[in-house]
């Protein structure tokens, strides 16, 4: 019976995406390239029926949100197993759509870190180089309140980040340090000072960072 429930497509990595702090609807679409905004409504629908899901009002917007409940938040266990089982045994280097720069962003975006985050409004314009493009976004830094937007906000931007979309997602899923980017100069930060030290500890790495780290270490695989 369960795995009729979570083995159905697309309902783990739902659950996967109100785990790290999707709420909205258009935020779970964001962090899943490939689905249909029809089949995730499909999808919703029947993790609500099922009590893994459930409906909140958002933010005071009037718009309805999405939180797990208890039975759906029990399912963490599973999800890290998963996820444990993947780095040790199916890691490949990633797919074109895993390099996709406005994923990349996104998932920056639900990898704030609250508590390490200033006090104030920070605008962060991050680049990407893909191929012979260049792919710019910004990300707006601001407490619960943050975004990520791809057209210039008209704020002042304070930080500007620059790598190659393999280097961002080598640094993101934990690959590569943060310390390794920037050394190499495989990863350029410019802005205020003090704002540059500080810009990676606002964000916390994919939940595995530690594992894929501790396998590349031990000679799984080259970086990019």
């Amino acid at each position: 019976m369960a795995a009729a429930l979570l083995c159905e497509r697309w309902n783990l990595l739902i659950i996967r995406e109100l785990y790290v702090g999707a709420r909205r609807f258009n935020d779970i679409h964001r962090g899943l390239p490939g689905l249909s905004r029809t089949l995730l409504s499909q999808r919703l629908r029947s993790l609500r029926q099922t009590g893994l899901v459930m409906a909140v009002a958002d933010d005071g917007s009037g718009s309805e949100g999405y939180v797990l409940t208890d039975r759906g938040a029990d399912l963490e266990r599973v999800l890290m197993e998963l996820g444990s089982w993947g780095v040790r045994w199916s890691f490949p280097e990633p797919s074109d759509e895993q390099l996709d720069p406005h994923l990349l962003m996104w998932r920056m975006r639900l990898g704030l870190r609250p508590r390490c985050l200033p006090d104030h409004r920070i605008t962060a314009e991050l680049i990407f180089e893909q191929n012979q493009d260049l792919v710019r976004g910004w990300l707006i830094i601001d407490g619960e309140g943050s975004s990520v937007c791809t057209r210039h906000p008209m704020f002042a931007v304070d930080i500007h980040a620059r790598a190659r979309s393999e280097v961002w997602y080598a640094v993101w899923y934990g690959q590569r340090s943060w310390s390794d980017a920037l050394s190499s100069r495989d990863l350029s930060l410019s802005g205020e000072p003090d704002l540059v030290r500080a810009f990676p500890t606002w964000f916390e790495r994919s939940g595995f960072a530690d594992e894929v780290a501790a396998r590349y270490a031990a000679g799984g695989r080259s970086t990019p």
